[in-house]
């Protein structure tokens, strides 16, 4: 458990910290961020500063770290390892925001001092104005930024896409939103944001999709808490569509919290048939119940886990459409989630991989004949994507992969893949089966 603090951080010490949290202490971005929120209770121009820069270390932290050792004559010492934060979340300013120098400098100096670290003012101060005076040259920033093992997975699955992938990485993924087609169109809805002075375009890639020109807080979206609209980015909103869910099915939903493509696919069934939704932890349940609320909609949720056999009570002849977002890398969502980048290890892959092959193939019995299952990840990495596919397939003579309606992917043997920074929306994979009748 992480104390709780009553005093009172600026925002580069608070962004200093939580970046030391999330790198150092592996703690989850979300997690980090959301204590700082929770404790400090932060302004919104605050909040959003820390925000901006706790990602952007995140994403940059390569590059920043070789700019800092490029200033320093000897590494910080482990027990203040705070202070090469502090160094970092200053060279983020310096080299990727539009702060004024000296606010950067002097704001990042007086954090020393916040965090209990006043020795250090003298020497944050002396690396930071150096870099004014000097800017470090960094060699292949993008690649830096990604460590060796992740560059060697992303360079191996895709050689000919690897920097346009690694390049994407860096950069602010735009704020998707799903109209929620039961309440209104996506054309009324559109009007509704300029109403709201919101600047927004429809996304091409998703018939139920606008792109926003920034990001808002969703307190500001019209009639958000009464569930018009959602957000998600378009690769997670194109399931619903390639599962094709209409009204009376079916359907089972995994590994369903937070419960955005649930919910997607109940305003296609227009509220009309089955939805079983699982998840195996309580916690993200709750929120599968809060997204399921907001939005008014009927599922019946239960806690279970989807690789064991049913805990619940599946329809006697089985789903018509099965749903499995599988756990995996999350590397085609480091965009969106850049501490991906500091805590995903290669022997991760190997117990994601068997819990992925279990899903397949334990969920595959509670498919009706005739049925759908569609298997997808937001990884771009082959072995758990069309690998887990082909050795399903090769063992099981009932099922066999139907084409995969998308906008944009990649076709692959089995299933399509889109990729960050190649098409329009983040990284994903998806794969059609059809059980034989």
């Amino acid at each position: 458990m992480h104390k709780k603090s009553n005093k009172q951080l600026n925002s580069r010490a608070a962004a200093a910290k939580v970046c030391w949290q999330i790198i150092d202490q592996g703690r989850s971005l979300d997690s980090a961020l959301n204590d700082y929120i929770a404790n400090q209770q932060p302004s919104v121009k605050d909040k959003g500063f820390v925000q901006e820069v706790v990602y952007g270390v995140c994403r940059w932290y390569g590059e920043l770290d070789q700019v800092s050792k490029k200033y320093l004559r000897s590494p910080i010492r482990k027990k203040d390892r705070v202070v090469h934060f502090i160094l970092l979340v200053g060279f983020y300013q310096l080299r990727h925001l539009q702060t004024a120098d000296h606010a950067a400098v002097a704001e990042t100096v007086q954090a020393c001092k916040q965090l209990n670290k006043v020795w250090a003012k003298k020497l944050v101060n002396g690396c930071l104005r150096n870099h004014q005076r000097s800017p470090a040259e960094v060699s292949n920033p993008i690649n830096l930024s990604h460590g060796e093992w992740l560059q060697g997975q992303i360079i191996e699955a895709w050689p000919n896409h690897s920097l346009a992938i690694m390049h994407a990485n860096n950069q602010r993924p735009p704020m998707c939103l799903r109209v929620n087609t039961t309440h209104q169109s996506r054309d009324d809805y559109l009007e509704k944001l300029e109403k709201a002075k919101i600047a927004a375009t429809i996304d091409q890639s998703s018939p139920d999709g606008i792109i926003l020109g920034q990001p808002v807080s969703v307190n500001k979206l019209p009639e958000f808490n009464v569930g018009a609209c959602s957000v998600q980015d378009t690769a997670a909103q194109l399931a619903a569509h390639i599962l094709e869910a209409k009204p009376g099915d079916t359907i089972l939903d995994a590994c369903a919290a937070p419960g955005g493509k649930t919910a997607h696919m109940l305003e296609r069934m227009e509220n009309k048939g089955l939805m079983h939704a699982l998840d195996i932890s309580e916690k993200r349940c709750e929120q599968l119940h809060e997204t399921l609320a907001r939005l008014s909609f009927d599922a019946s949720v239960f806690c279970a886990d989807a690789t064991l056999p049913p805990t619940w009570s599946p329809p006697e002849h089985g789903y018509d459409k099965i749903l499995i977002d599988a756990p995996c890398s999350g590397l085609g969502v480091i965009r969106r989630h850049p501490d991906i980048k500091h805590h995903r290890r290669a022997d991760d892959i190997q117990k994601l991989n068997a819990i992925q092959q279990k899903l397949i193939e334990n969920l595959w019995q509670l498919l009706k004949p005739g049925g759908t299952m569609l298997y997808m990840t937001c990884s771009i990495l082959p072995s758990e994507n069309d690998h887990q596919i082909k050795r399903f397939l090769s063992s099981n003579k009932e099922a066999h992969a139907v084409a995969v309606a998308h906008p944009s992917a990649l076709s692959l043997e089995h299933g399509v893949q889109t990729l960050q920074g190649v098409h329009a929306m983040d990284g994903f994979y998806y794969a059609l089966l059809q059980k034989a009748s």
